[in-house]
């Protein structure tokens, strides 16, 4: 059984879900296909979806109590309003997560940086702070730096993007299982559901 997961490096939802996703990955010992994503310059303009600081006021007002309800509600620890959102380069973070995964590390750095962003009030486009999210994971920054920074990194970060918009994608996050789309963290109960089938 295998699982698309898309996600942005700056979702707080996304980073609300990562470690139930991580729990029903690992007691359905299900296959991941992590997709980190340009969810704001990419996959918005063509599908409609509206970047933060565009949003209507009453919408904004909303997001940080839906955000917070569901941090206490599960007992995450957040910053509603982090100093660093949205990121000033949300790619270079991105594609750290790409470099990291086609090494062998899934689920761990777009977690961490999520962490870092939304909990830690850390800048995830400053190089030191990714520098400091390798080493606590033990993952050689200099050889993810240069594979990031390759062709090889930035074709998969934009086939990602193109992906998730074929798949009719366009928010994170979203798990794709057997080309039914979940979105938001608040599906994750349906997917285990259908995991369960």
């Amino acid at each position: 059984m295998k699982i698309k997961y898309y996600y942005s490096v700056a979702s707080p939802f996304a980073y609300l879900a990562a470690d139930r996703f991580v729990q029903l990955v690992e007691k359905y010992k299900i296959e991941v296909e992590e997709k980190p994503f340009d969810l704001v310059g990419k996959v918005f303009p063509s599908t409609g979806g509206t970047p933060v600081p565009k949003r209507h006021p009453s919408r904004l007002k909303y997001r940080l109590i839906e955000i917070n309800r569901i941090a206490k509600k599960y007992n995450v620890a957040i910053n509603a309003q982090p100093k660093f959102f949205p990121p000033s380069d949300p790619h270079t973070p991105a594609k750290f997560a790409i470099a990291t995964i086609k090494t062998g590390h899934s689920l761990s750095f777009g977690k961490e940086c999520l962490r870092y962003l939304w909990s830690l009030e850390k800048d995830i486009a400053d190089l030191n702070v990714l520098k400091e999210i390798c080493e606590n994971l033990k993952i050689d920054f200099d050889k993810i730096k240069t594979l990031s920074e390759s062709d090889e990194v930035s074709a998969d970060y934009n086939k990602n993007s193109e992906d998730a918009i074929k798949e009719d994608v366009f928010g994170a996050p979203s798990y794709v299982l057997n080309n039914e789309i979940y979105w938001g963290q608040d599906r994750l109960e349906y997917l285990e559901d259908a995991l369960k089938k």
